[in-house]
């Protein structure tokens, strides 16, 4: 195509310098697409923009993309921290082993051992339900006592904030 558009470049030219002087300002266009056309063909062109991105830096999606991986993972460290650890992770906890690894997944070795929790039972009990309450029941009584025993609100206890987070655990699953 790029050659199309040179032969033509040429053409308008050579008739603009013998028939009449307006095919000139016709040729001129042409000419322009002709010279981007070899520049794309001739690959000059991508590797232009090559150079130039890798001298920009990361894109604005790019890092857009870094900004939201890095909140998902706070989210998900956030979701995944033990009860019993006050509400801390890992990380905070046992230092740098707690962090994440390649592509923001945990080490399976960094997970604390499980442990026996609170009997069923006694969860129920703490969470003021029968044994027969279905998980939508377990959920709606664990918020509204979070939301009273959480340490930041007026009444909160922390102890009791942990046992309650301990029954949910346990129950949840």
């Amino acid at each position: 195509m790029a050659a199309t558009f040179i032969g033509l470049t040429v053409l308008l030219l050579v008739a603009g310098i013998v028939v009449s002087p307006v095919l000139l300002a016709v040729a001129v266009p042409f000419g322009v697409v002709s010279y981007f056309l070899w520049y794309h063909a001739s690959g000059k062109l991508r590797e232009r923009v090559r150079r130039e991105a890798a001298r920009a830096g990361p894109t604005e999606r790019e890092q857009a993309r870094r900004r939201a991986r890095t909140a998902e993972h706070r989210r998900s460290a956030h979701r995944t921290a033990g009860a019993t650890d006050g509400g801390f992770g890992r990380a905070a906890a046992g230092g740098a082993r707690g962090a994440a690894g390649p592509g923001g997944r945990r080490d399976p070795r960094d997970r604390a051992p499980p442990t026996r929790g609170m009997a069923e039972s006694t969860a129920y009990e703490t969470l003021g339900l029968d044994r027969t309450a279905d998980q939508e029941t377990v959920r709606a009584a664990y918020r509204e006592r979070a939301k009273r025993l959480h340490p930041d609100s007026e009444d909160g206890d922390e102890e009791a904030f942990k046992e309650l987070n301990e029954a949910y655990e346990t129950l949840k699953n």
